[in-house]
């Protein structure tokens, strides 16, 4: 053990002692302290740390300023105010409980037979009566809030489906609609011919060449030029589909073309080709990648294209 105090060891020489006033144990040389403690009610040797504690206490108290007393005295004064403006108050509240207690005593007398169908009534007689607008009206506000012209007559957006014919179907389906167009042409273009030579007849004589005369051989003609016409435009109908047919499958990604011999998960060269998924492997991953339940249980075996 040592000292609290000097923090040297106990001897032989320096004894340990406790101090009467904190109870620590001090050195013989540390406890040179003589106080009076109340609690012993005698003189006693004390550390350094109750001796100083001792005299904090000892000290005299200061006396407050001048100052001090004008301040209580006026705090004094306010609290006699503030006794009166609570007085006051107590005063105006009594005043709105009366007030209140008298609203709800009216508002218990006031008959409750008014229902909802009453109170709809009332609002609508308050509103009048409101000119409903029609859906036409409503779609012509806001055309012209928009500032877009009013359809007559306008119908709701259709959905367009998908077109699910095959290329063959749509050739076809092209072929039989220019070939009725082609009928319709043909089926009326007698009468039109017959309509422009008689507008033309009717024009030179007013230019005053009457005697230009109108060769009948122009309708063969015109028609053996419009079944050629037909026919150039058909074939570059069909090439178009095809064009775009396949630009189609050149945009699809190409699994074999651009594909490398390796496998998926170790890139070392592929032997297989999973039926599942397309994709290839070595032996040894295709037995990890396997699965039953995807579908990628069965293979084929897979040749690396041969470099040209």
């Amino acid at each position: 053990m040592a000292c609290n105090s000097c923090a040297k060891p106990f001897t032989l020489f320096r004894k340990e002692k406790g101090c009467p006033g904190c109870g620590f144990s001090y050195c013989s040389k540390c406890l040179d302290n003589k106080i009076f403690l109340q609690k012993l009610s005698a003189d006693a040797k004390v550390c350094g740390k109750c001796k100083n504690s001792k005299g904090m206490d000892n000290k005299k108290k200061i006396d407050p300023p001048d100052s001090y007393y004008k301040r209580i005295g006026l705090t004094s004064n306010k609290s006699d105010n503030s006794v009166h403006n609570v007085e006051q108050s107590n005063d105006l509240e009594k005043e709105i409980q009366q007030r209140l207690q008298r609203l709800k005593e009216e508002r218990n007398n006031v008959p409750q037979g008014s229902t909802d169908e009453e109170i709809l009534k009332r609002l609508q007689s308050i509103k009048g009566n409101q000119p409903t607008a029609s859906d036409a009206e409503l779609q012509a506000r806001l055309a012209n809030l928009k500032g877009i012209p009013v359809i007559a007559g306008h119908n709701k957006t259709v959905l367009m489906t998908p077109d699910l014919r095959t290329e063959q179907e749509q050739a076809d389906d092209l072929m039989k609609q220019f070939l009725e167009n082609a009928q319709i042409d043909h089926k009326y273009r007698e009468g039109f011919n017959k309509q422009i030579d008689d507008i033309e007849s009717r024009i030179q004589k007013l230019k005053g060449n009457a005697s230009v005369p109108t060769t009948s051989n122009t309708g063969t003609a015109d028609e053996t030029v419009d079944s050629d016409d037909e026919e150039t435009i058909l074939k570059k109908i069909i090439e178009k589909v095809k064009v775009e047919s396949s630009l189609q499958d050149d945009e699809l990604p190409s699994s074999t073309n651009d594909e490398l011999p390796f496998c998926e998960i170790c890139n070392e060269d592929a032997r297989m080709r999973c039926l599942g998924c397309r994709y290839l492997f070595c032996k040894r991953c295709f037995l990890e990648h396997k699965d039953d339940d995807d579908g990628c249980n069965k293979y084929e075996p897979y040749e690396p294209p041969k470099s040209s």
